[in-house]
């Protein structure tokens, strides 16, 4: 039997910081991380790069892998592909223009802010939910953190799933085709994504819906905001103001909770936040959810400005972010869109292929063997206390159920079965500290 793709991950915990505190293991919400020997383990095949383990880790100890700066400089064309959200990062007393400057000033020869791809995007969704009508509700494949979840924890909705690119795959499309046209060679070029989470990374390294992407790398926002504005403090007097133009308004506010709802002419909901979406997709797939077209989901509240590699206040991005499309809004809007000549070309390069289900939980590749197993599951779990502590360094008793059957853990982890046994005299105190001892540390006494 063919194994589905590697899920490349961002996120990896640095051992020599991490204390096993079990807040990640809590967090998760495909439960894909657990404590061994004191260190916390992603499980590859569960985790999806939403980032809250990220978040709530209060020693740092999981990382966010990242594309160095340097590398931009391999290529003759340097594009800097930048989402809406990296402008509204900036206090308002820094003109778009002077970001612009200093980008070019770090070593872009290029900016290109990505929700210019979205007049593009927003014309084939419309299309795609037109053509496929028989499928309700069709979920948004902007967010990648999203798409896994379902993958992983959702696999019967993997056809529910829009078929069609995102603004900043578009974007890369539409450069690399434009410097193709002025004589450059495919290899000549290097299109940059500016990320604001750790699920983009992990979706650029292994697509889902296509074989390759457009990009060349992706950047760590928070890192590059730092390196942007240090320029402008430091060098601004040297910095050449760069005339751009601007997303339309609908673009701009496209990666922000109901930035695509608001467009949207058929009846749509946005949920933000993964475990919100977890609660709404177990309510989905049971059928307790019906008469929906869309769904826009977003994995970090408030859409992407919650994205970890955001930084600063998320709220504060949000408010520059509709106060920028609100002066675009009002303004001219007379301008051709710069992906307006190549429209027929993206047009043709937007659709993605079947996204294919994934199941984080596989007892058994034989179906009798694993029939077995889920029935030793329900036994074992009868057993457990049901409460959930993650004091055995799994964040359920049914997932510390799940790594016993499946070889991956031992009942003993749970600190009420050994206190149930101490009770009835089966273990000694000293065997029960032993136990404890092995899943915190790691050693385990002769």
């Amino acid at each position: 039997m063919l194994k589905p793709p590697y899920f490349h991950h961002a996120l990896y915990v640095d051992a020599s910081q991490c204390n096993g505190c079990v807040h990640c293991v809590r967090i998760c919400p495909t439960e894909a991380i657990r404590v061994k020997s004191g260190v916390a383990v992603i499980e590859s095949d569960k985790c999806v790069d939403c980032g809250n383990c990220f978040r709530v880790c209060p020693v740092k100890a999981i990382k966010v892998e990242q594309d160095d700066l340097s590398v931009i400089f391999n290529y003759p064309v340097r594009i800097a592909l930048i989402p809406s959200v990296f402008i509204g990062r900036f206090p308002n007393e820094i003109g778009t223009e002077t970001i612009y400057g200093a980008l070019l000033k770090l070593g872009f020869s290029y900016v290109f802010e990505v929700e210019h791809g979205v007049g593009i995007v927003a014309a084939g969704i419309r299309s795609y939910i037109s053509n496929n009508r028989q499928i309700r509700p069709l979920i948004s494949s902007y967010c990648p953190a999203v798409i896994r979840l379902i993958q992983v924890r959702y696999p019967s909705l993997t056809n529910n799933i829009v078929r069609i690119k995102t603004p900043h795959d578009i974007s890369a499309v539409y450069c690399r085709k434009f410097f193709e046209d002025q004589g450059y060679q495919p290899e000549q070029t290097g299109v940059f994504y500016v990320t604001p989470c750790a699920a983009k990374i992990a979706a650029f390294k292994s697509p889902v819906g296509e074989r390759k992407s457009a990009l060349t790398g992706v950047i760590n926002m928070d890192f590059l905001y730092n390196k942007v504005l240090s320029i402008i403090y430091q060098e601004r007097d040297s910095i050449i103001a760069q005339e751009f133009q601007s997303p339309p308004s609908e673009g701009i506010k496209w990666s922000l909770a109901r930035g695509e709802v608001s467009c949207s002419t058929v009846r749509a909901l946005a949920i933000d936040g993964i475990h919100q979406i977890s609660d709404f997709l177990d309510k989905l797939e049971s059928g307790q959810i019906k008469g929906i077209d869309f769904l826009e989901m977003r994995a970090c509240q408030e859409g992407c400005p919650g994205g970890i590699l955001t930084g600063g206040n998320t709220f504060l991005t949000v408010e520059n972010m509709e106060r920028r499309a609100a002066v675009q809004s009002n303004g001219c809007n007379c301008q051709v869109s710069p992906l307006h000549y190549y429209q027929d070309y993206l047009s043709g390069q937007n659709s993605l292929s079947a996204v294919e289900p994934r199941s984080g939980l596989k007892l058994d590749q034989e179906v009798d063997a694993a029939f077995l197993k889920l029935e030793a599951l329900s036994k074992i779990e009868l057993l457990l206390p049901g409460i959930d502590c993650s004091a055995c360094g799994a964040p359920t008793c049914h997932s510390l159920a799940e790594d016993i059957v499946l070889d991956k853990g031992n009942i003993s982890q749970c600190p009420f079965m050994d206190l149930l046994s101490l009770n009835r005299g089966q273990i000694s105190p000293a065997d029960a500290l032993d136990h404890a001892e092995s899943v915190w540390t790691g050693r385990i006494k002769d």
